[in-house]
């Protein structure tokens, strides 16, 4: 696991990258930057998917997750409830619970920048 910092030039959101094989070839990447849209709930921003194990993913996703996949960087702020219609999900990390606030907070339109603490 490794510990990232997210900002889009406000406030630092804490967040940690699992052990996935997409994670680990993320963590690679950093420092990553990407643009992106508050879609409601979530933040999404164009990016190459990278390395995976296909085995690693997942039906939906919980409040807080990031993920990297099908073409999308996203913080998942939001959504968790009906977040089962979603298959073959990806998840690379979690932000922290007390920061989730932080995320809820940036712009409709967002400069991501994560890079490793």
């Amino acid at each position: 696991m490794m510990n990232v910092i997210i900002t889009d030039g406000t406030e630092p959101v804490h967040a940690v990258l699992n052990d996935t094989v997409a994670a680990q070839d993320f963590a690679k990447r950093l420092p990553f930057q990407c643009s992106g849209y508050d879609s409601g709930i979530d933040y999404c921003c164009t990016a190459a998917d990278g390395r995976f194990d296909p085995l690693e993913r997942q039906t939906g996703w919980k409040n807080g997750d990031i993920s990297l996949g099908s073409g999308w960087f996203a913080l998942l702020y939001g959504g968790e409830e009906e977040s089962s219609a979603h298959r073959d999900m990806m998840i690379i990390g979690h932000i922290r619970d007390e920061d989730l606030p932080l995320v809820r907070q940036m712009p409709k339109k967002v400069r991501l920048t994560i890079r490793a603490v």
